[in-house]
């Protein structure tokens, strides 16, 4: 890809990523993700807001040179210093020779931790402002979005702000950068699941950033992931209000795993009823489907049904995997039902009711323990879980 303009004196200069397959060792990306960083150009000074991965070193470089010779870069500020975005700072470094690196106290520490001691440093703390000769950089703390040393960086007088992490998306962006330019709709599922990988654990945060940008009037949102939002800057802030929340939809997550479908078989039985039920139901495989694409459906769910088969004696891997994920990102309080599945002893009920209770969650009853296939005995106490699922929903 190439630098592209932006708006007066800013230029786009990041890259996209279609070789990993996994971002941050954990998240598939089918669809790729883009680093995005850009260049703000004063009559006085020059800034580069935020890097791009390492891999990517030498095509940023040369997107770079496209718009300002490296030499010439007076700042390089650093909204967020995890790796995707700071990971080539030690190539700029090398040309930028008279640039100072710009962050909070803690993303300099950071800085310092990763990439040595080989440069100036600026440490900007909330409301302090950078000036480049007819464009004005305001600063932003914005802890916890998600490193503790986030900042974003607001830019006037054209009301452009770059907030690092927050409100991003995967999906690589294949040229065309803005908002207006593509469907913007259909990056709406992958933002979604980037807020419940990335972000969500932060909620609370999100929320108090938008607190403290709500009186900016903001023209262009340029995020480090996905599109430029200049004909609707709003769009992700919104999604991201909405989604930190905690406001749940009137829909039921299934979630289960299962070896010879027997699970697969109550799962199906149970979606057929509440689905009867009028309500909206989302089922998922966890031996087909990663939690990746399962944790954005886990949000806004009323309830979740939660099955495994016994795995020697225990809770099935994919299912207490799962669990784990729920663990790390903090979900919130959630009901949850539970549905297992056995040929032999043991005490998996009880193993996922106390993993559950561990995590903040609720069990409602009944749970259902079936041997081998569904009997009409068993189909009554399922319909008594859908029942009380249904009050709930």
């Amino acid at each position: 890809m190439v630098a592209i303009k932006v708006c007066e004196d800013v230029f786009w200069v990041g890259v996209d990523d279609k070789r990993d397959i996994l971002f941050e060792g954990l998240w598939p990306i089918p669809y790729g993700v883009s680093y995005n960083s850009y260049i703000v150009k004063g009559s006085e000074k020059i800034a580069l807001i935020d890097t791009v991965d390492k891999f990517y070193a030498n095509e940023f470089l040369s997107n770079i040179e496209e718009t300002v010779k490296l030499s010439e870069i007076d700042y390089i500020i650093l909204n967020h210093l995890e790796p995707d975005h700071s990971g080539a700072l030690e190539e700029v470094i090398k040309k930028a020779t008279k640039a100072k690196i710009v962050s909070s106290q803690m993303g300099i520490n950071f800085a310092r931790s990763y990439y040595g001691e080989n440069f100036e440093t600026l440490s900007v703390k909330d409301g302090d402002v950078l000036n480049l000769g007819g464009h004005t950089l305001k600063f932003i703390t914005a802890p916890w979005l998600h490193w503790p040393e986030t900042i974003f960086t607001y830019r006037r007088p054209q009301e452009a702000l770059f907030s690092g992490d927050a409100f991003g998306t995967f999906g690589a962006l294949n040229g065309n950068i803005f908002d207006d330019e593509i469907d913007v709709r259909k990056y709406e599922s992958e933002m979604k699941r980037y807020f419940a990988d990335i972000v969500s654990h932060y909620s609370q945060f999100v929320l108090k950033a938008a607190e403290k940008i709500k009186s900016l009037p903001i023209k262009i949102l340029c995020t480090t992931h996905g599109p430029v939002y200049r004909k609707e800057p709003n769009y992700p802030i919104e999604l991201y209000l909405k989604w930190s929340s905690g406001v749940d939809e009137r829909k039921v997550l299934i979630v289960y795993g299962s070896m010879y479908e027997h699970t697969a078989e109550i799962a199906e039985y149970l979606e057929e009823k509440l689905k009867q039920k009028g309500i909206t139901v989302k089922s998922f495989n966890l031996c087909k489907v990663h939690p990746s694409f399962i944790l954005p459906e886990l949000i806004d769910s009323k309830a979740i049904l939660l099955g495994s088969p016994t795995y020697e004696a225990a809770t099935y891997p994919p299912v207490s995997n799962f669990l784990e994920y729920v663990r790390i990102k903090n979900v919130r309080p959630k009901t949850f039902g539970i549905f297992v599945n056995y040929t032999w002893g043991s005490n998996i009920i009880e193993q996922l009711k106390n993993k559950l209770n561990e995590i903040g969650m609720k069990v409602i009853e009944p749970t259902l323990f079936i041997k081998g296939k569904l009997t009409d005995e068993d189909k009554k106490k399922a319909e008594s879980l859908v029942e009380n699922v249904t009050k709930i929903v």
